[in-house]
């Protein structure tokens, strides 16, 4: 049996709605009135709000870990330089957004992550699968000592990354990105060789 609505249309605007508002602050009545579907049709899809947040997350982590992949294997600069060139296209793309969002994967974890395993673990598991993205990245610049070999590059994607979402924390309240700027230049220069 077809459906009317488009299921991967109802989790774009979920995409919009709990970023925006998180997951708290929206029910089932706001995702229906803006994606523009009847309560049955929603319930043709998902099983119930935590179901669609678990299904939001998982379209954006995997649109996401694609867009890195390619955005990485379309570098032709340096590792670190790729890595850089990352960083300050992603800390421009939050600036143009006035620091109002962030990223869908930080915010839940953030706000839900703790409170519903579900959620949390779907986070999780995106934000892992950046983080291996982002060690093969390091590797390679291990490889050609252009990056500290002092630790794995698993744990440095780490340290990159969960500082990064730090600081995204950060620009929502100061609404400037002097933050960003300075975690990028301290970050580089420790994980240089």
């Amino acid at each position: 049996m077809g459906y009317k609505y488009n299921k991967e249309d109802i989790l774009n605007v979920g995409y919009d709605v709990f970023r925006r508002n998180g997951y708290h602050n929206v029910g089932i009545n706001q995702i229906l009135k803006e994606s523009g579907i009847p309560k049955g049709s929603f319930y043709n899809f998902f099983e119930s709000k935590e179901d669609f947040a678990q299904q939001v997350i998982r379209q954006y982590g995997e649109t996401n870990t694609d867009w890195m992949k390619d955005f990485f294997e379309d570098c032709s600069l340096s590792p670190v330089e790729c890595l850089k060139s990352f960083y300050s296209m992603m800390m421009n793309l939050n600036e143009e957004d006035e620091y109002s969002g962030g990223c869908l994967v930080n915010n839940m974890s953030v706000e839900v992550g703790r409170q519903n395993d579900l959620i949390g673990s779907e986070a999780n598991q995106h934000f892992i699968g950046w983080l291996n993205v982002l060690a093969s990245v390091i590797e390679k610049g291990q490889k050609s000592n252009e990056i500290t070999k002092d630790f794995t590059p698993l744990e440095l994607a780490e340290y990159m990354h969960a500082g990064f979402y730090g600081v995204l924390s950060r620009t929502k309240v100061t609404r400037n990105r002097i933050y960003m700027d300075i975690w990028l230049e301290m970050t580089f220069k420790f994980i240089q060789s």
